[in-house]
């Protein structure tokens, strides 16, 4: 028996269209759905009143304005119809685990082939029902500080609801499955599936006591803002020394350009230094992030956060983080790196673009088709070719005397790790950390005049090796 979740049926919109098919295809009435989370089925009758075999493609699509995630859920379902038939058809529902209100739709298509796509001509049925998934109060003291994971990782279905952000402080406590169920007001079913498929995606371990364990840091409220008050402490160092280093940038230049290692000309694009002319790139991106950011979270090892992986599906492994406290608590920066044989294709971003993630992905990808996903329109970044050689002495030259910063860096967070019961600071604390310093030491610098933010804030380095 499933568990429900108080729905209220607020509004029912029907929409019947005037098409041709409309006499010939008959719906009958769709009852009000009474759905928990997790796959649900619809259920109606339809008439072919036709002489003709048909074709009727459902689809469901709900879509929620949730406490802070507002996660949508699209399903095509597809049923032949027989000549003067009546049939029961049963359209799966898939409910993401969110509270909040919802918007549910059930279209009818009326079509030839199921492999075609839809069109609007096609509809000939359509009800709206608005729903409400109220916070049960077992959990609604989780809801006071917002669970914030690694930017993209809330673009993967595993990750896009608020069941699962909230789900890791639950594990972290001990909770068990059936615990877990009645706190949310979820079916166990539910929450057992859900809790299989993070066990295959790495992110959960089964114990053999039948209980689970997190794969990854779990940082509550306490121990963020124990961490953001060292943040705040050496970003502000970090900021005064790159602003003093940036005095005697322009005689770091001319030395280089003295030296025949760049190029006079600013728009040398193909001269691997032409990025060096811009100051907010050199020092946002690659200055913090691939010189500095790379040593500090991945030591000799290039920072390939997305490797084997995207920004629709992220999937992070030992990068994977949960925090307590929302935006206050985490880093604004993206970054990304992908290794080729002879470069590094870089992509950094100030603010975390928006990503369009087509359906399909996973398919296409197993059959090895080029990757279906792109950046929103007003994240297009402004592209540099880069040599690591050429501007190597550039960025050691802005980073001259950051090694005292550093220390107080390590120091710092390793006695916050053992306090709260990390044996060690581990790499994904590690890039938790620094992207909330990098983005605090950037927005110091911009704040003080000492840098000047130009575009959109996000940039693309191909990087010689």
């Amino acid at each position: 028996m499933f568990r429900i979740l108080l729905i209220t049926l607020l509004t029912i919109i029907v929409t019947v269209l005037p098409l041709t098919a409309q006499d010939d295809l008959v719906v009958g009435n769709i009852a009000t759905p009474t759905f928990s989370w997790g796959k649900q089925t619809a259920e109606f009758e339809i008439t072919n009143n036709s002489d003709w075999f048909r074709f009727a493609t459902v689809e469901t699509e709900i879509s929620f304005k949730g406490t802070y995630l507002s996660p949508s859920r699209i399903v095509h379902s597809h049923f032949p119809l027989i000549p003067g038939e009546t049939v029961m058809l049963n359209p799966t529902v898939e409910v993401p685990g969110n509270y909040g209100s919802a918007i549910l739709y059930i279209r009818i298509f009326d079509v030839i082939d199921t492999l075609d796509l839809l069109m609007a001509s096609q509809k000939i049925f359509e009800k709206e029902f608005k729903l409400t998934f109220n916070v049960p109060d077992e959990v609604s003291s989780y809801f006071e500080s917002t669970v914030m994971f690694p930017p993209m990782v809330d673009n993967n279905p595993i990750w896009d609801n608020e069941f699962t952000h909230v789900l890791p402080l639950l594990i972290s406590e001990g909770k068990t499955v059936e615990e877990i169920a009645a706190m949310t007001n979820a079916d166990i079913s539910y929450v057992q599936g859900v809790m299989s498929e993070m066990v295959i995606s790495g992110a959960l371990f089964y114990q053999r006591d039948g209980t689970y364990r997190n794969q990854f840091p779990v940082f509550k409220i306490e121990q963020a803002k124990k961490t953001k008050a060292i943040v705040e402490v050496t970003s502000d160092k970090m900021a005064d020394l790159i602003a003093k280093n940036l005095i005697r940038y322009p005689d770091v230049l001319d030395s280089m350009i003295k030296a025949g290692t760049l190029s006079p000309d600013k728009d040398d694009f193909m001269g691997g230094g032409a990025a060096l002319y811009s100051e907010y790139p050199t020092v946002a991106g690659l200055l913090m992030w691939f010189e500095l950011g790379q040593a500090f979270i991945s030591g000799k090892e290039p920072l390939t956060i997305f490797k084997q992986t995207n920004p629709c599906h992220a999937n992070l492994g030992k990068y994977m983080y949960a925090v307590q406290g929302g935006d206050n608590y985490s880093g604004h920066h993206f970054f990304y790196l992908n290794r080729k044989t002879k470069q590094y294709d870089i992509r950094f971003g100030d603010n975390i673009p928006v990503v369009e993630c087509n359906e399909g992905f996973m398919v296409r990808k197993i059959l090895r088709e080029m990757q279906d996903y792109r950046y929103g329109a007003n994240f297009t970044p402004e592209p540099f070719m880069v040599s690591a050689a050429v501007v190597a002495p550039a960025l050691r030259a802005l980073s001259e005397g950051s090694q005292v910063v550093f220390d107080e860096i390590r120091a710092g967070l390793s006695a916050t790790s053992q306090e709260f019961g990390f044996k060690e600071v581990t790499i994904a604390e590690r890039y938790w950390f620094w992207n909330m310093f990098a983005s605090s030491t950037v927005d110091k610098l911009v704040e003080r005049g000492a840098l000047t933010r130009n575009g959109n804030g996000m940039y693309k380095f191909a990087m010689s090796r």
